[in-house]
C-alpha cells in the first residue's frame, strides 16, 4: 500500500485510505495521531525521534534537533557526538520512524509514499527531502506540494467550476495556492508565500519579549542559558496556542534559573491575545501581504475566490483568520478537516488514486520558480519562466563568446524572489574548435507530467549533445547519493 506521509516542520503525520475508501491518520506507536519531528541522539547508537525525543530537549539540548525541514536543501550541518550529519540524515530519521510504525499499524510493509514539501520550497530543498525518504528506504512515488494536498483532502461534491484559495500556515513554512477545480482537474494558477514564516516566528517574538521582560525585572540574560532558553521556548509555543482559545493567558516558569544577585529566577507573566498580536502585528501583515501578492499576480479579486482551504497549526490564530475573513467577505471557508492534518489526509487520497484504488484525478501545477541558466556575462537567461504549467519544453539558442572555443559550461539555475539558486551545471564539449559566434546551441528544459527535468543542450550545426535529467527539478550531482560508508553508518543507528 502506497501511504502519504506529511513531513512538517513542527509535526510528521501519516494518511492512508482505508478498506472504506476513506481516509485516515495511523496512529504511532504511542497511539499519537501527529509525530514530533524532533529527533534526540540518545548515544552514538541509538536515536529518539517523535515525543520520546521531545521529552530530552530541556535535559540535553544540545543532543535534541528540532525543525530540521528548515534546513533542507542547506549546508547547515549538524554535529553530535564528533560526527558531522547533513540536514536529509537528520530527517531520514524520523522518516524511518514512520516507516516502521506505519508497517507495523497496516500489518505490511511500507515501502512506497506520496511526500508533502511547501508548494514555495526551491528544487534544493525538495530533492533534500527525497533523499531523506530515499536513506530511510522508501521510495518517492510522488512529491505533492501540500496546499494541493490540502484541496484534495477536501472531495468536491460536484464538477461546477471553483476558485480555491489554499492558506497553508505551518510551523515553519506559509504556502499560498491559488487555484481552479473543474470536472476533477484541479489546475494551479499561482503559488506564493514565504519558507522563512510560520508559527516558529510567532514563537520566537513571545521568547524574545520574555527574554528581555526577564532581563529587565533581574537583570540576568537567559538567552545565554541553552536549559532555560528551551524552558521558554516550550511555554511560549503553548502561550500561543492558548490564544487561539482564550483571551488571557500566563507564562509560569518556576525555577527557571538562579541569579548571583536575586537568587532562584521565575516567570511568572501575563500575556493577552491583544498584546501577543500587537508583538506580532509584522509577521500577520507579512502573511496579509503575501496573501494580496498572490491575488495581484493572478490578476484575480478577491470577489472571484470561492472556496478557502486552511491548513496548518498556526492557520487557527484568531488574527489570522479576520485578517482573511475581511479580505474574502464572500468566501466559503471549508473547516471540516483539522488543519493539522488536512495535508496527510489529501497525500493519504493521492497515493489511495496512484494505487488504482481512487478516482482519478488530473493536476496541473505551475512551476514556483523560474528556471534557466547563466549567460558569459553572468546574466541569468530564463527558460522556463516561474507560473508556466507543466509538463512543458522550451528552448532558447546560445552562442560561443570567443575564437578557438571547443567547449562550453552550462550552469543550471532557479531564480527564487531574487535569490539565484544554483541546480547542477554540466559541459558540452565539441569535436572542433568554433570561431566566436559560429556556434548555434540550443539549450531545452523539459518538465514531465512527474516533475522530471531534463536539460539538453546540443549544437545545432554537428548534433552534438549532452543532457543531465534533474530529478525533482535537481541536478543529483547538487545532492549526491551518499556512499556504502555512510549508509552503513546510518543503518546502524538504532531508531527508537
Amino acid at each position: 500500500m502506497i501511504v502519504g506521509i506529511d513531513f512538517g516542520t513542527t509535526n510528521t503525520l501519516i494518511g492512508y485510505v482505508d478498506r472504506s475508501l476513506r481516509p485516515q491518520i495511523i496512529v504511532n506507536e504511542r497511539g499519537s495521531r501527529i509525530t514530533p519531528t524532533v529527533v534526540h541522539f540518545k548515544n552514538e547508537k541509538q536515536v529518539l525521534v517523535g515525543e520520546l525525543a521531545k521529552s530530552q530537549m530541556l535535559i540535553k539540548p544540545h543532543q535534541t534537533i528540532l525543525r530540521v525541514k528548515r534546513r533542507m536543501g542547506s549546508d547547515q550541518n549538524y554535529e553530535i557526538f564528533k560526527e558531522i550529519f547533513n540536514p536529509s540524515e537528520i530527517a531520514s530519521f524520523v522518516f524511518r520512524k514512520c516507516k516502521n510504525f506505519a508497517s507495523e499499524f497496516l500489518g505490511e510493509p511500507v515501502e512506497k509514499i506520496v511526500v508533502t514539501v511547501p508548494a514555495y520550497f526551491d528544487d534544493n530543498q525538495r530533492q533534500a527531502v527525497a533523499m531523506s525518504a530515499k536513506l530511510a528506504g522508501l521510495q518517492v512515488v510522488k512529491l505533492l506540494n501540500e496546499p494541493t494536498a490540502a484541496a484534495l483532502a477536501y472531495e468536491m461534491e460536484n464538477d461546477s467550476e471553483k476558485i480555491i484559495l489554499v492558506l497553508d500556515f505551518g510551523g515553519g513554512t506559509f504556502d499560498i495556492t491559488l487555484m481552479r477545480y473543474q470536472d476533477s482537474v484541479y489546475q494551479v494558477l499561482v503559488t506564493g508565500g514565504s519558507t522563512s514564516l510560520g508559527g516558529f516566528d510567532f514563537d520566537q517574538v513571545l521568547v524574545d519579549w520574555i527574554v528581555e521582560t526577564v532581563k529587565n525585572e533581574k537583570f540576568i540574560d537567559l538567552s545565554k542559558d541553552p536549559i532555560a532558553l528551551q524552558q521558554i521556548y516550550n511555554h511560549a509555543e503553548q502561550a500561543k496556542i492558548d490564544l487561539s482559545v482564550v483571551a488571557e493567558t500566563s507564562i509560569v516558569i518556576p525555577y527557571v534559573a538562579l541569579s548571583p544577585e536575586y537568587g532562584p529566577v521565575h516567570v511568572n507573566l501575563n500575556l493577552s491575545r491583544e498584546r501577543f498580536e500587537n508583538l506580532t502585528k509584522h509577521l500577520l501583515e507579512r502573511a496579509k501581504q503575501l496573501i494580496i501578492d498572490v491575488l495581484k499576480e493572478a490578476s484575480l479579486p478577491p470577489e472571484k475566490v470561492d472556496l478557502i482551504v486552511f491548513s496548518g497549526g498556526t492557520s487557527r490564530m484568531p488574527a489570522f483568520r479576520r485578517i482573511v475573513t475581511e479580505l474574502f467577505p464572500n468566501s466559503q471557508i471549508l473547516s471540516e478537516i483539522n488543519p493539522d492534518e488536512v495535508v496527510a489526509l489529501g497525500a493519504a487520497r493521492m497515493a489511495a488514486i496512484i494505487d488504482g484504488r481512487l478516482k482519478s484525478i488530473e493536476l496541473r501545477d505551475v512551476v514556483a520558480h523560474s528556471l534557466g541558466v547563466f549567460d558569459d556575462d553572468g546574466q541569468f537567461v530564463p527558460i522556463i519562466d516561474r507560473g508556466t504549467v507543466y509538463p512543458t519544453i522550451a528552448t532558447k539558442i546560445f552562442t560561443n563568446t570567443r575564437d578557438d572555443q571547443d567547449k562550453v559550461l552550462i550552469k543550471i539555475l532557479q531564480k527564487r524572489d531574487e535569490e539565484l539558486v544554483e541546480l547542477g551545471d554540466f559541459q558540452l564539449t565539441f569535436a572542433k574548435k568554433w570561431q566566436k559566434e559560429e556556434a548555434a546551441i540550443a539549450v531545452s528544459f523539459n518538465i514531465t507530467h512527474d516533475g522530471i527535468l531534463t536539460v539538453t543542450a546540443e549544437e545545432m550545426n554537428t548534433g552534438e549533445a549532452q543532457d543531465v535529467t534533474i530529478q525533482g527539478h535537481l541536478a543529483e550531482i547538487r545532492v549526491p547519493t551518499p556512499d556504502q560508508a555512510r549508509l552503513s553508518l546510518l543503518n546502524k543507528i538504532e531508531v527508537l
